[in-house]
């Protein structure tokens, strides 16, 4: 039967509405009506109800008709999925800086793996190759400005930090480090379980050419690592359960646009010391894949990059720019001793040592 054919049946008005009311109350999203709590009988306040929700997304709206749908075939459902969304771990990912080149692949990363995914942008539309489907919702988020962050991250399972600094979009010291920790700060006090930050590698030694030549842009690299720090230092504070909060930092190498190799052709490293060039939809893969891993990803500090490209940081600015890759019968491959490879992301996140 429809929800319509229950709306017309006195007799299930109260189930209707407790399982309505108990979903939206679970969705922090989700703002109830003062007019839903003052209704004088269930048939004024499920209609009450059913007028509120047009004002709201159709991704909202999905969601919850599946789920009373289902609670009207089996209502024991409806206990589990309402704790599941109050602590986030149903909920979507949500991604910061969507509209960006990496942002936009991480949007496709958790489509692919069948995960709503809310896309945010300072402008809240999201324009990028993924916006026709359905399981995305585009959502303001300036993380110049706390309070849309607060808004767009809270009720998510994780955030994804994929913005950076842009002529549109602020400096690096307000994008790349104050807008990060602003990020950190709301996804900490919204108990969000994963925050997966997409920095740079070679961002801790300011030695090396490759943060000489990137830091020549308003400062970038140092503005990065200081946002990295700030992070790790909220994480780290006393009070908070890195059992059931916690960040991962990945840091790639020279980005390209090609599609992604897949996790078998990549390696990990810990320490800053090597890096390579990775498609941008790899790392969407480990970001997406970091947050459903956080016990063997939460509070690491990693690199990444395909396998056959690797050099020492010192030499593979001019690598990636020639597009050189690894011979297997190279004998003079630098080895870090810190390197993981693995055919699925728990054999690759294995042994990730905490920072």
């Amino acid at each position: 039967r429809s929800i319509s054919s229950y709306h017309d049946s006195a007799a299930m008005m109260p189930l209707l509405l407790f399982l309505l009311l108990a979903l939206l109350a679970a969705a922090s999203s989700f703002t109830a009506s003062p007019k839903w709590t003052t209704a004088r009988n269930a048939q004024t306040a499920t209609t009450t109800l059913f007028a509120d929700l047009n004002e709201h997304s159709q991704f909202e709206r999905r969601k919850l008709f599946f789920v009373v749908g289902a609670g009207m075939t089996g209502a024991t459902l409806v206990p589990s999925l309402m704790a599941n969304a109050a602590d986030g771990k149903q909920g979507p990912i949500t991604v910061i800086g969507a509209n960006g080149k990496t942002g936009s692949e991480c949007v496709g990363a958790c489509l692919s793996r069948g995960i709503d995914v809310v896309a945010t942008s300072r402008g809240g539309v999201y324009t990028g190759s993924y916006a026709a489907s359905q399981s995305v919702r585009s959502s303001v988020c300036d993380v110049t400005m706390p309070d849309t962050v607060a808004s767009a991250v809270r009720g998510s399972r994780a955030v994804i930090f994929a913005a950076s600094a842009s002529k549109a979009g602020g400096t690096p010291a307000m994008v790349d480090n104050v807008g990060l920790v602003n990020v950190a700060k709301a996804c900490i006090e919204y108990k969000v379980p994963s925050l997966v930050i997409v920095s740079s590698g070679g961002v801790s030694r300011p030695d090396s050419p490759v943060y000489k030549f990137l830091n020549v842009f308003g400062k970038i690299m140092e503005e990065k690592i200081k946002g990295e720090d700030e992070v790790r230092g909220l994480y780290g504070a006393a009070g908070i359960d890195a059992s059931t909060c916690t960040y991962t930092v990945i840091r790639p190498g020279g980005l390209t646009e090609e599609k992604a190799r897949g996790v078998e052709y990549l390696e990990l490293n810990q320490g800053d010391t090597k890096s390579g060039r990775i498609a941008r939809a790899d790392v969407a893969a480990l970001c997406v894949q970091a947050t459903m891993f956080p016990n063997l990803t939460g509070g690491t500090t990693f690199e990444c990059y395909d396998a056959d490209t690797a050099k020492p940081l010192q030499t593979v600015g001019l690598s990636n720019i020639l597009k050189q890759t690894n011979k297997a019968d190279d004998g003079d491959v630098f080895v870090s001793g810190k390197e993981r490879r693995g055919k699925t992301f728990e054999e690759i996140f294995t042994g990730l040592e905490k920072a």
